[in-house]
């Protein structure tokens, strides 16, 4: 029984370093490919510098994900508003070489459908407002990590990066070139 108690022990404890660890152990797993006409130029470890701003990237990417969704749920409901408004305009103004036709009824409609997705998108201001806010959040996290590996691609010819991560894996990567 003491011998279990031992064993269980050590378990334990090994899995407790190895939860407080991971974090030095993964950031092997971070690496930057770059490529040119999709043929790989170089590959390096990432820096505990570059990984953070990656990481924080993708922090503000997810919440990025999470303020889209009622903009997501919108969608449907503005792309068809946005199709009866582009049906009813051909109707309102019909036009031919020799004369213009002006349908007040079918302009009156357009005028109806514009106010509703005026109000949609008044409903939804804050969600676009928050939408605004994250996009610049992002564009100046992304700027700092592009600071970040400007070190390994200044003065190489690439088109495309390529970030491994624990999370996305080397063989993920897909190129489309025009050549």
């Amino acid at each position: 029984m003491h011998q279990l108690i031992k064993i269980s022990a050590l378990i334990l404890l090994s899995a407790t370093v190895a939860q407080a660890a991971p974090t030095k152990d993964r950031h092997d797993e971070y690496k930057v490919r770059i490529y040119n006409h999709c043929q790989l130029v170089s590959e390096h470890k990432m820096t505990a510098q570059q990984i953070e701003a990656y990481q924080r990237l993708m922090q503000q990417e997810q919440v990025m994900h999470k303020l889209e969704r009622p903009i997501n749920a919108i969608e449907p409901q503005m792309d068809k508003l946005t199709d009866q408004m582009e049906q009813v305009s051909e109707l309102a103004i019909q036009e031919t070489e020799d004369t213009l036709h002006i349908n007040k009824s079918y302009l009156r409609q357009q005028e109806q459908i514009a106010q509703q997705i005026e109000q949609l998108v008044e409903q939804h201001r804050a969600d676009f407002e928050a939408l605004e806010k994250q996009g610049e959040k992002i564009a100046a996290v992304a700027d700092d990590f592009e600071q970040q590996l400007r070190p390994l691609t200044e003065g190489v010819e690439h088109d495309n990066i390529q970030i491994i991560s624990p999370d996305k894996a080397a063989d993920s990567y897909r190129c489309y070139s025009s050549l």
